[in-house]
């Protein structure tokens, strides 16, 4: 998946300079219309989309974190379950990240639509503003394997969840279970 994620994100580079280049908008368009998730994708019945976002991403940290994640435990999950479950527990956790996403989503776009801006979100007591888009296109799109991610290392904690983990940046090894709270609190505030 690391493979397949860095080569996604090498043709968003490739698509982003046809843009600024040539002012072609065919590589960002089929990006937009097969590979991220969004509700229009998926009423337009671009099932794949639940699955290919995961391996979209569009910023460099965006990727290197959850690849940093993914080498971290990824090769542990393999050897407990097996590369056949792995990869379906990767499928099964795009998908339900995708099901978050459409509940999300929904509930966002009618903030912006009654004219209520996003409210913070409160984690235990530390305020994380939510960003919100323009009036004129309120749809967010999910890209990033961060639900599949998250989903292996769940597996992985639910099977041995005080197993230390080395996540980086953090030079120390910690339980399986906090990484997944650390990783969850970072993919909700991204």
């Amino acid at each position: 998946m690391i493979g397949v994620s860095c080569s996604a994100y090498a043709y968003n580079l490739h698509a982003d300079a046809q843009v600024t280049k040539k002012r072609d908008y065919s590589h960002r368009k089929f990006i937009d219309r097969n590979l991220v998730f969004s509700r229009e994708n998926y009423e337009s019945g671009r099932w794949w989309t639940m699955i290919t976002y995961s391996v979209v991403h569009f910023h460099a940290v965006h990727l290197a974190l959850n690849m940093l994640a993914l080498a971290s435990f990824g090769p542990r999950s393999v050897a407990m379950f097996g590369l056949p479950s792995t990869a379906v527990m990767w499928v099964g956790s795009s998908v339900a990240g995708s099901w978050a996403y459409l509940a999300g989503n929904e509930y966002k776009t009618k903030q912006v639509k009654s004219g209520v801006p996003p409210k913070e979100i409160n984690i235990f007591g530390l305020r994380l503003p939510r960003g919100q888009p323009s009036v004129s296109e309120p749809e967010w799109k999910a890209l990033g394997s961060s639900s599949s991610v998250l989903g292996l290392l769940a597996a992985v904690a639910c099977a041995q969840p005080r197993t230390p983990i080395y996540l980086f940046p953090i030079p120390v090894a910690i339980p399986m279970s906090s990484a997944i709270l650390g990783f969850g609190l970072g993919s909700a505030m991204a």
